[in-house]
């Protein structure tokens, strides 16, 4: 349905309404689509959005958080917030502005979620968003649309101007208190900036956490060289191990060729076995000599069994566990080299090696990598 352009209900835009024929269509309100055409109009007109904002004010012109209360379009418990966005500001007029629905075209799928299951959204790239031109009645036309952006663009520069991406917060969801165990919020504090702090420990009985915070440039700076710390040990591991098991090649390669020879030692048994029967069918050999040679042949027959399986015994023994491990940790370090440079901690890197980040007081980090299980099965031995 959202591929087609239909409306799936939600907070509608504003100066819209739903089709009362068709909940799924979305039909002009009459009053507040030409609220929405004035802003335009103000905009074409070369006005700033403070300066849009400031008209709409005077004229007392209703935010579309009012609107939408005063017309009953909100579930009471969001009245409440609501109305505390009862005055226009530039951001909202930016909003409006840059809102293509009001050129009748209909914009879907523009979040995704990079780790599933996870309560963390960023804006889709254009082109894997959803695009409809004319799926309803338009309140500016394109053209002036697109005017309107390049009034926008040339007052607050093509960042703002252009659909961008929101700045990704790589370490964001993956960062937890030490002591409760909860995850730590991320905020932009006036002294540190970025940082993370537990907002749990403080109510918790007899906490040893002190709420300070760690900023995100320290914890980043921690976080990478851990990594690479981690990345250059599996690759010094991985090198061992590919000597082993070249090592292990060569004893394997012996061990095959004494299967070899033990294997036709087999074959030719078995070969004397049937001659053996035939000999006893043609009534050259006397039936307690036929037992006595044929049993004598099972014996060595059975001898030459064991000694192949102990043989491919030994070869698993010696070469399995050793190419086990090499592939594990080379996995490890293919993902590093598809990951990209670990020192630009990218959603990527973060997502391929980091499990979990746990932060105590004075600074004190514990990480939990993806790959550490791997390194800790090759110390154990």
């Amino acid at each position: 349905m959202q591929k087609k352009g239909m409306y799936l209900g939600g907070y509608r835009p504003f100066g819209f309404l739903p089709d009362p024929n068709d909940c799924h269509k979305l039909i002009l309100d009459p009053v507040a689509s030409q609220y929405v055409r004035l802003i335009f109009e103000l905009a074409l007109q070369g006005n700033r959005t403070g300066t849009i904002a400031k008209i709409l004010n005077e004229k007392q012109i209703p935010t579309p958080a009012a609107y939408h209360v005063a017309e009953n379009h909100v579930y009471s418990e969001q009245k409440a917030w609501d109305l505390q966005r009862s005055h226009w500001t530039s951001g909202t007029v930016y909003h409006v502005l840059k809102n293509e629905k009001y050129k009748g075209t209909y914009v879907g799928a523009k979040f995704i979620m990079p780790v599933p299951c996870k309560h963390r959204v960023l804006r889709a790239p254009l082109e894997q968003q959803v695009r409809i031109e004319d799926s309803h009645a338009a309140i500016v036309t394109p053209e002036e649309f697109e005017q309107a952006q390049m009034v926008i663009m040339l007052q607050h520069g093509k960042h703002q101007a252009g659909n961008y991406t929101k700045h990704q917060y790589p370490l964001k969801g993956k960062v937890y208190c030490g002591y409760c165990q909860k995850l730590m919020k991320y905020r932009v504090l006036k002294k540190i900036g970025p940082s993370f702090n537990c907002r749990f420990s403080a109510t918790a009985v007899d906490s040893p956490c002190k709420r300070i915070p760690i900023s995100e440039e320290l914890l980043e700076h921690i976080v990478r060289n851990a990594l690479t710390a981690q990345i250059k040990q599996a690759e010094y591991v991985l090198e061992i191990l590919r000597e082993r098991e070249r090592k292990a090649l060569v004893c394997f390669s012996a061990l095959e060729r004494q299967e070899e020879k033990l294997s036709a030692e087999k074959v030719e048994i078995v070969k004397q076995r049937v001659a053996l029967y035939e000999q006893y069918a043609d009534g050259n050999m006397s039936k307690e000599e036929f037992i006595r040679q044929r049993d004598a042949y099972r014996v060595q027959e059975d001898e030459k069994i064991e000694q192949i399986q102990r043989l491919r015994t030994e070869k698993d023994q010696i070469f399995l566990p050793v190419r086990k491990d090499a592939d594990n940790l080379q996995t490890v370090v293919s993902a590093a080299e598809e990951a990209g440079d670990v020192m630009h901690l990218s959603q990527n890197v973060v997502e391929t090696f980091i499990d979990r980040i746990e932060v105590f007081n004075d600074e004190r980090v514990k990480i939990r990598f993806t790959f550490k299980d791997a390194l800790n099965s090759y110390e154990e031995k």
